[in-house]
């Protein structure tokens, strides 16, 4: 019902219409559009925190931007169309209000803001978005799977409503093959409707016949023949959705698999008006260990989304990650494919497994890298895809701040450039320079020194088998078990890494001494003053754990060492007790136990943050010195044949 020119009216406690000059009452929603939406969101959130505006909204094309002017008592915002209107109410409700969607649990006031008479606001890319990657047991994993989780509906639209209220536009996760499709459908159905109505378009993760950690299999790897792809094309569909990320590889290091259903899968989703998109993953394309995965011969009609992993970024120099020099042959991709196709661009913001906010780590190189990554695309890629791999241990920091920076903002004529630590200024307030140095210093010894690979754990491929078998993650020049048998040998290898941590932990900066505030916005500064002590305990701890393996066996030199890591692990053990737990069930060590259910969806037994609170890696790296246990088997986490598809 929007013309090519409406004025709105919304105020603290009723929202108006004018129409034809007469004002028109708005006390409830008139309709189901976002706009609607977002406005009746808008009222109710003025409400909660006290305030108080008169919005006045003209949509007409002959706005090419999104303008915010402070007229008086009221604000005057102008938007091109509708759905830029919706971006445009929330960003008066950020940047006038300091009404701030940090997390979908937590909407907060704060009242650090910049000044201004006239907003301008314009989106970097075309589809700013989130992947949740559900084949992890992330906060939402069992929400999206299962129409009977407690309060399953409710926990997604939140997430729905905060990528709104950030101004996303796209939402998509994985779904695996658990899932119950008959009745999930009409559940999805339902979700997939809220998210339109709330302006946010949604896609489906799943595989052609990828093998590993329950993904969604189009084509049964059982099945060779038969009517599975173009049914269950037919019944993805038929939730609502508007587009398909299909893995077309059987596994990240396995190649070119998918032969000639390639062309029925194109032709069947088009059909069915299925956008149909793909990803490169980050192996390079002559380090696969079988097969290969060319961009340039996918069909034109999909949609690549180039994909790099960690906290590393497209630029950086030293990437020792998914047998990686650098990230160049991804930029590569960018530029050769963006004339052929549309291209988007697919980063993270957590890896999970072994990496980061499952040890507990907070690594605010994600900060650094995102926002590089994305000034490097701009321009380049149609649409920016964040990967997430979950909120908590500070990691909602990472997911808010690349949501924020997906946009352009000008204020009073002058574009301000965005920085890294833009979010920690605008939550906290204090000193920029205080809070950069934070992100310098870590991204320093971490990512530009290259600590990631000797703070990161063993991963059960390091363990299967060192050499032969890729190595995902940072890890150390050579085998822990090495050091431990043969210490002499290999100590002067690892003296520079422990010279170098000790000047690093002798010069580790504290986190700023400023007021917490009350509420929400002080149990977030002390979640993340926890995170970053938590980090410095872990480099403390690789310290000693390192210098215990190369200390002579069963000396009073190794004894310290050990001692020393067991008083760390109990000081990490205080830190962790402060973080809070929004999803209790994440946590659990076993979501679904088999007298209620078979298994839970994903192929992990264990909640993401269970690692975390347990500090299990810790534990077990204990034991490994002390007790020379290195099995993969030794307090082993994980079902290796059940997350690489075995069964």
């Amino acid at each position: 019902m929007y013309l090519r020119e409406v004025l709105w009216w919304a105020a603290l406690l009723q929202l108006w219409l004018w129409s034809g000059g007469e004002p028109r009452r708005f006390s409830q929603k008139f309709d189901d559009s976002p706009l609607a939406n977002a406005l009746v969101d808008a009222d109710t959130l003025l409400q909660r925190f006290g305030r108080r505006d008169t919005i006045e909204l003209q949509i007409s094309a002959a706005s090419p931007t999104i303008r915010i002017e402070k007229v008086d008592s009221r604000t005057a915002l102008y938007a091109p169309d509708s759905l830029s209107a919706v971006a445009g109410v929330y960003a008066l409700l950020e940047e006038k209000h300091g009404i701030t969607f940090v997390h979908p649990k937590h909407t907060i006031q704060t009242p650090f803001l910049r000044q201004w008479k006239q907003l301008e606001i314009s989106p970097r890319f075309h589809y700013r978005g989130f992947h949740l990657h559900t084949q992890h047991p992330i906060e939402l994993t069992e929400a999206l799977h299962d129409p009977d989780f407690p309060q399953a509906e409710q926990l997604v639209r939140e997430y729905i409503d905060w990528l709104t209220r950030n101004r996303q536009n796209y939402f998509e996760f994985c779904l695996l093959r658990t899932v119950d499709l008959e009745r999930w459908i009409p559940y999805f159905r339902r979700l997939v409707s809220y998210a339109k109505a709330r302006g946010i378009e949604v896609g489906i993760d799943l595989s052609l016949r990828m093998q590993q950690q329950y993904a969604f299999q189009l084509m049964p790897r059982w099945q060779k023949k038969g009517p599975s792809l173009r049914y269950y094309l037919k019944a993805i569909a038929s939730t609502g959705i508007s587009r398909l990320n299909v893995e077309l590889t059987a596994a990240e290091f396995v190649g070119k698999s998918w032969g000639s259903w390639k062309d029925s899968l194109t032709a069947y989703g088009e059909a069915l008006g299925l956008r149909l998109m793909t990803r490169q993953h980050v192996v390079p394309p002559e380090k696969y260990a079988v097969g290969k995965f060319h961009a340039e011969e996918l069909p034109p009609s999909l949609t690549l989304c180039v994909h790099s992993v960690m906290c590393y970024g497209l630029r950086d120099t030293l990437v020792p990650v998914y047998r990686c020099k650098d990230f160049s042959h991804l930029y590569r991709t960018i530029l050769a494919e963006r004339g052929k196709r549309n291209v988007w661009y697919y980063p993270e913001t957590a890896y999970w497994v072994t990496f980061d906010n499952s040890v507990p780590v907070w690594l605010l190189s994600y900060l650094r890298s995102r926002l590089e990554d994305i000034l490097t695309v701009e321009g380049l890629v149609e649409g920016h895809l964040t990967f997430s791999s979950g909120w908590d241990v500070g990691y909602w920091l990472f997911d808010w701040s690349v949501a924020r920076w997906s946009w352009r903002y000008k204020y009073d004529g002058v574009e301000v450039s965005p920085f890294a630590a833009e979010g920690l200024v605008r939550l906290f307030g204090g000193d920029t320079a205080s809070w950069q140095r934070l992100i310098f210093f870590q991204d320093s010894v971490l990512v530009g020194r290259n600590g990631l690979s000797y703070i990161t754990p063993t991963t059960p491929i390091d363990e299967i088998s060192w050499n032969r078998l890729p190595g995902f993650q940072p890890r150390l020049p050579t085998p822990p078990w090495r050091l431990y048998y043969s210490p002499k040998r290999h100590r002067s290898l690892i003296e520079p890494v422990l010279e170098g941590f000790r000047h690093a932990l002798s010069s580790w900066p504290s986190w700023p001494e400023l007021p917490q505030g009350e509420g929400e916005r002080g149990l977030l500064f002390s979640e993340l003053r926890a995170a970053w002590e938590l980090t410095r305990l872990r480099v403390a701890f690789r310290y000693h754990w390192l210098a215990a393996l190369v200390s002579p066996p069963a000396s009073k030199s190794e004894r310290v060492h050990i001692d020393s890591l067991y008083r760390l692990l109990s000081e990490a053990e205080r830190w962790v007790s402060q973080l809070p737990v929004r999803y209790p069930h994440t946590v659990q060590k076993r979501i679904c136990r088999p007298a209620r259910c078979r298994h839970p969806h994903p192929a992990y037994r264990f909640g993401y943050l269970y690692p975390a609170v347990s500090l299990h890696f810790w534990q077990r790296e204990i034991g490994q010195v002390e007790e020379g246990k290195w099995s993969v088997w030794y307090k082993n986490l994980w079902n290796i044949p059940r997350i690489i598809g075995l069964w």
